[in-house]
């Protein structure tokens, strides 16, 4: 397999037909690319497009390498959602090379920025929220009825590669005071009955949601799997409570703002997936076990946020282990928790 680049892409893409010799092209680098080299590819009169193509080794400070054949579990993510979901909410696949390990979609538009630098820049929009939690909410409601969780996502070998391993295993060795509860969560994963099931996307994440006058674009499926969708919510749950922390005590006339994040994503999730994946209380408990333990893997695990320095490292740090202490089983008890802590 060659890694394509921006300099080399338009000789893959007239090898390949794609384009012709005449055909005007540019191509430039996407940002974002710690696991997937990802490029925006201009053709004169056409839409652009975006090709993804995996990278063996992810671009982080320590030594992390992953199975190619990742993409394909994103590639078949993007048929399941696109039967689901609000047509424009996930990229169109446009065409696949399995030999070398990529695929290429439509581009979102123009005006779309990431809801992660919005949320950095103090713009802390409670309705992009509430539709976030009706997506998701969607995804996991609707999903299980589907065939390709049977099949292809049904394999939870690269979710255990690409988060369970490098979040929970390693968070557990180097915070042995939460290893027991970690080393539970993963286990209750694992034993999860079939009938509570359903498509977890395993990076359901702010910079992986685009903003756009049109509404929102959902990227980045190469964790997804057949499994707990408490993960899923403790992801999400947890970069919520990480920009509140960053945010709070850069100005705390800002933690309000933040902290509403959580309340309307959490009211429009609930509406949406009802009592379908089992009772309600049982969901909101794992899904407050998966927030402590994704605060603490993101201070502690192999993939820490850039954005906290010691203040706010140590506040997540305090709001995940009080968490696991406390072991709250309501929503009301995960919000007084984290605010607690901050």
């Amino acid at each position: 397999m060659r890694e394509l680049t921006a300099d080399n892409t338009i000789e893959y893409l007239l090898a390949t037909g794609r384009v012709a010799p005449d055909d005007g092209v540019a191509v430039r680098e996407l940002s974002g690319g710690v696991s997937n080299v990802v490029l925006r590819v201009d053709v004169e009169g056409r839409a652009p497009i975006v090709v993804k193509q995996c990278r063996e080794r992810l671009r982080v400070a320590v030594e992390w390498r992953a199975r190619l054949d990742r993409i394909w579990v994103e590639h078949a993510t993007l048929g399941v959602l696109a039967d689901i979901l609000p047509e424009g909410t996930v990229p169109g696949v446009l065409f696949d090379d399995r030999a070398e390990y990529l695929f290429a979609m439509t581009c979102a538009p123009e005006d779309a920025t990431t809801w992660k630098s919005l949320l950095m820049e103090g713009r802390a929009d409670a309705a992009i929220a509430s539709k976030l939690g009706t997506l998701l909410g969607t995804i996991h409601a609707d999903a299980p009825r589907h065939p390709a969780l049977k099949s292809t996502l049904a394999d939870t070998s690269l979710f255990d590669e690409l988060r369970v391993d490098p979040y929970y295993r390693t968070t557990a060795r180097a915070r042995p005071e939460a290893a027991d509860r970690i080393d539970a969560l993963i286990a209750a994963m694992t034993d999860l009955p079939e009938d509570r099931r359903t498509l977890v996307l395993g990076d359901f994440s702010p910079k992986n949601i685009l903003v756009h006058g049109g509404g929102l674009v959902l990227l980045d499926f190469e964790c997804a799997h057949a499994g707990d969708p408490a993960f899923d919510l403790g992801f999400f749950l947890s970069h919520l409570a990480l920009k509140r922390i960053h945010k709070g005590l850069q100005d705390p006339a800002d933690e309000s703002r933040y902290r509403a994040l959580l309340d309307a994503f959490w009211t429009a999730y609930l509406g949406r997936v009802e009592d379908r994946l089992g009772p309600r209380d049982e969901l909101t408990r794992r899904a407050i076990e998966h927030t402590a333990a994704c605060l603490l893997a993101r201070v502690d695990g192999k993939s820490p946020v850039e954005y906290l320095d010691d203040r706010g490292r140590d506040v997540a740090r305090r709001s995940a282990l009080d968490l696991f202490a406390s072991r709250p089983e309501t929503w009301e008890g995960l919000l007084a928790a984290l605010d607690q802590a901050l």
